[in-house]
This record gives C-alpha cells, sequence and structure tokens, in this order.
C-alpha cells in the first residue's frame, strides 16, 4: 500500500460527504484529481480544499444520471489528461417511502444515478485502462443497504445491491487485464446524503424537518468522512475485493450470511406496517409539525462539517473544459 501512488484520479459525487473526502485522500497520495459534482459550486469548493493543502484537482460539472454526460467526461479527461489510475464511482442519491406510492419519475432516477452510472463509470474508463495496457482500479461505491433488505428503503437497497453484484462480476472479468474492482459498503457516515432524498407519502414540511433531523443525527454518529475517504483508498491500493465500511456493516454482512431467515424477520419487525402506522399517526397529528421543527432546531451537530439539509442550488453545469493534451 505504501507504493501506491496513482498519477490521476477521477472521483463522482466529489462536491461532499464520501466522494469528497476520498478525493482528498487520493490527492495526499498524490494524484491530480478530477472532482466531478452535479453542482459545480461544491466541486470547486472541494478542489479548493485540495489545493490549500498543496494537491492538484480540477473541479467538473457532471450530472452522472446522463450518459452523453458521462461520455463527455471521461473523453475530455482521456484527451486533456490522460487515462486514469483510480475512479470512484460514488454519486448517489436516497427515494423512500412504500413502493408502491413511489413516483416513477424518481423510481428512475435513483436507478440513473446509483446504478446505471456506476455501469458506464467502470465500461468508459475500464475500456480505457485495459487500452492502456498498465492496469487500474475502480472503486465502487455502493451501501449496507447491498446486504439487507429495507422495507420503506425498496430502490436504494436495490440498487446497493446492483453495485455490490456488479462489482464482483467485473472483478472476475478485469482481473487478467490488471484492472482491480473493489466495492465499498458503508454503514452511517457523516454525509449530506439524506439533504436529496425523496421520501414518498411526507409532505414538504415533513421531508424538510426529516432531512435536518437526520443530516444532523449522521453528523453525531457518523465516521467522518475524510476518515472514510482514507479507508477507502487504503482499500483501493490493497485492491480489496469489498471493504464494508464500519463495525455495523461487517456485523450486517455476516449476520446476513449466516441467519438470512433471522435477518429478514428482524428488518420486517424493525419497518412492518405496524411501526408504519405508529410513526403516521404521530406525524400527521397537527400538533407534530411545530414540535418536530423545534426539535430540529435544537438538535445539536458536530461542528466543522460541510452540512445542509436542504439541496443546494444547482450552478448551470458550465460548458466541458476545452481538451489540452500534455
Amino acid at each position: 500500500m505504501k507504493s501506491f501512488q496513482p498519477r490521476l484520479a477521477v472521483v463522482t459525487g466529489a462536491g461532499s460527504g464520501i466522494g469528497r473526502g476520498t478525493a482528498k485522500a487520493l490527492a495526499d497520495r498524490g494524484a491530480t484529481v478530477i472532482v466531478a459534482d452535479i453542482n459545480f459550486a461544491t466541486a470547486k469548493d472541494t478542489a479548493a480544499l485540495i489545493h490549500s493543502h498543496g494537491g492538484q484537482a480540477l473541479p467538473y460539472a457532471l450530472d452522472v444520471a446522463d450518459p452523453v454526460s458521462m461520455e463527455g467526461l471521461a473523453e475530455y479527461v482521456r484527451a486533456a489528461h490522460g487515462v486514469p489510475d483510480v475512479v470512484v464511482n460514488n454519486a448517489g442519491i436516497v427515494v423512500g417511502g412504500p413502493f408502491f406510492d413511489i413516483r416513477p419519475a424518481d423510481l428512475q432516477r435513483i436507478v440513473d444515478v446509483n446504478l446505471t452510472a456506476v455501469v458506464h463509470g467502470c465500461r468508459l474508463f475500464g475500456a480505457q485502462m485495459a487500452e492502456r495496457g498498465a492496469g487500474g482500479q475502480l472503486v465502487n461505491i455502493s451501501s449496507v443497504a447491498a446486504f439487507a433488505a429495507m422495507r420503506l428503503g425498496t430502490p436504494y437497497a436495490f440498487t446497493a445491491a446492483g453495485v455490490k453484484h456488479l462489482s464482483d462480476t467485473l472483478r472476475v472479468e478485469m482481473a487478467p487485464l490488471g484492472i482491480g474492482v473493489t466495492v465499498v459498503c458503508p454503514g452511517l457516515i457523516a454525509t449530506n446524503l439524506a439533504a436529496t432524498a425523496s421520501l414518498a407519502t411526507l409532505s414538504t414540511e415533513q421531508v424538510a424537518i426529516t432531512r435536518q433531523i437526520v443530516v444532523k443525527g449522521m453528523t453525531l454518529l457518523g465516521m467522518h468522512p475524510d476518515k472514510a475517504g482514507r479507508k477507502i483508498v487504503e482499500a483501493a491500493a490493497a485492491n480489496r475485493a469489498m471493504l464494508p465500511l464500519r463495525l455495523e456493516s461487517r456485523l450486517i454482512h455476516l449476520f446476513t450470511r449466516a441467519f438470512p431467515n433471522f435477518t429478514r424477520a428482524l428488518m420486517r419487525a424493525g419497518t412492518g406496517p405496524e411501526v408504519e402506522r405508529a410513526v403516521r399517526f404521530v406525524i400527521d397529528h397537527p400538533g407534530f409539525v411545530g414540535i418536530a421543527r423545534e426539535a430540529a432546531e435544537l438538535m445539536p451537530q458536530r461542528p466543522g462539517l460541510q452540512t445542509y439539509w436542504e439541496p443546494p442550488e444547482y450552478d448551470d453545469p458550465p460548458p466541458p473544459p476545452i481538451p489540452l493534451r500534455r
């Protein structure tokens, strides 16, 4: 691992959270990092942080759900900088709620962002690595949800499982080419993932309050994204097949393999319709919103983290930089 010194890396969803932490860790290893994010402002912030610590990074506006934009990123990186040594497919969103109540547009969006974009990232950059003939490392960020059935989180869970199995399969296929594939299944990390969540059957105000409470809770209980990024880069350096990131991820992975029926029963009990009805009774009470809003404001959070509970306004993506060979 000490000799792992990538020259060029690409990280999607690098404007915040795990993506930002991983981009910083790769820059610490000496890589020039292409910081790609749907929000160009946060991508520029990540690049500025890396520059302030003596690293090299370039921001890039990218909606990973658009295959044409993904192809544009791959073409730009190759023409302007060469073939990357490490690619981290990290961008992800959450869509939750009863499965039958989820809007088709939200279902399509999470599939496009969480799963199809990873497929295209591996296909486009993996092909470049294979043609170069010097190997490389693909890192795909999945979730602890890849291991366990999650009622009210079906879209997130099945896309996470798809990323894991895609990674397992590609690892077998790409090994003869010298290309490693690592899948990361994080547990609770202090990220802004909840801020962009789409939650079916909740009102706009209920969603806003829920986002604030969940994001604050994640900052208090979750692993710092910089620490997560360092562990991810260490796993890539060691060409690990899978990294269950945090204790709960390792335990859930073990339990679902050893006791699948028990795990399903536990998940059913914890998120069953009886629990859902009780929660709905509380949150739909006329006095709940005011109490919840005040509780969300008073709830503490860990200082020093980039946090928001409403999605930031997205910059209009600038045109891709003019490819210049060097």
